[in-house]
């Protein structure tokens, strides 16, 4: 049966969720009219780290390598705007694209021999890479500032610094999910899924697996690399152990994760789900550290019961119910 345009988008859903989405996206446009301070803030995180999200989605969801050093596109991001703006004074959008090419550039150099290697050993690497990034950026006083750091101008008229990074961000995001649907319906995307499927049968194919894996981490480098030039110009200020922080990396995973990997839409409601719940269980239920083992809870009981995400559900492949989830476990089990 052939796939419509909207199966191809929700892996066989139905196109009403593109209507929700995009009402919702909408609903997004207009929240600046009304919210406070605090909530323009947390959904600026969360746009950032549903960029992110859909970033590692290329190389760990479609292409199926778990990469555990994305944060390094980020910070490499974050340094090269801030750099660009104190060093060549450079308006923001102009450094912002320093940044990111920056980042892809990072990305190409380190994915060509790092993404010869597979499993555990290449999510090592990455980790490694990561690491060393920041500590690099740390010891390098005179180049980035070391542990003084960057300080960065405020975004001028200061009275609208908070609109202007949530509508960025919102950008950002939309932008994403349509890079990721423009990818998705050409070659280049069909190529991912035949590597995370099975690389070798991809190679005997004719598939350039190399070109494959490294456009991949490039395009997933533009999408933290640009979160990172967003986050530290909205911050004013770019620190290595702020900017190179492992968790950001978990994040990006975890979100995917609840959301549903290899979906367009996985890693944007993933993210939502994910911030919003830590929001709840800090700010309104003062659960105070307690909020890790819960949230740690709840995603393990969705890999288990759910392991290809709530979009499982979301698109319609399957129902929400007692047996279907009982069926996970069994297909999925050791």
């Amino acid at each position: 049966m052939k796939l419509t345009r909207f199966d191809k988008l929700f892996g066989g859903g139905k196109g009403i969720l593109l209507i929700l989405a995009v009402a919702f996206i909408l609903i997004l446009a207009l929240v600046p009219l009304f919210a406070s301070g605090f909530w323009m803030r947390t959904l600026t995180m969360i746009f950032l780290l549903a960029a992110m999200a859909e970033g590692w989605n290329y190389i760990g969801g479609y292409t199926g390598y778990a990469a555990f050093g994305n944060v390094a596109f980020f910070g490499v991001g974050a340094y090269g705007t801030a750099l660009a703006m104190l060093r060549l004074h450079f308006p923001f959008f102009l450094a912002m694209l320093v940044g990111v090419l920056a980042a892809m550039a990072f990305a190409v150099i380190i994915g060509l021999p790092v993404l010869r290697l597979k499993g555990h050993y290449f999510a090592i690497a990455t980790v490694a890479l990561a690491t060393a990034a920041g500590e690099l950026a740390d010891f390098w006083t005179s180049f980035t500032g070391g542990a003084a750091g960057l300080t960065l101008p405020f975004f001028s008229p200061l009275k609208w610094s908070n609109q202007f990074f949530y509508y960025l961000s919102l950008l950002l995001v939309i932008f994403g999910l349509w890079l990721t649907y423009f990818v998705m319906n050409r070659k280049l995307g069909y190529s991912w899924v035949a590597v995370r499927e099975d690389e070798d049968a991809a190679k005997m194919m004719g598939i350039n697996t190399t070109w494959a894996k490294v456009s991949a981490f490039a395009l997933s480098a533009l999408m933290a690399g640009a979160a990172g030039a967003i986050y530290g110009y909205w911050s004013t200020f770019v620190l290595a152990e702020e900017v190179f922080k492992i968790d950001y990396t978990l994040q990006m995973i975890l979100a995917t994760v609840l959301g549903g990997p290899g979906t367009i839409l996985g890693a944007f409601i993933g993210a939502f789900l994910y911030y919003i719940l830590i929001t709840l269980l800090v700010f309104f239920f003062h659960v105070g550290e307690f909020h890790e083992t819960i949230l740690g809870t709840v995603i393990i009981l969705v890999m288990v019961f759910t392991p290809q995400g709530i979009m499982d559900f979301l698109s319609g492949k399957k129902r929400l119910t007692i047996s279907s989830l009982l069926e996970n476990i069994r297909m999925h089990r050791v």
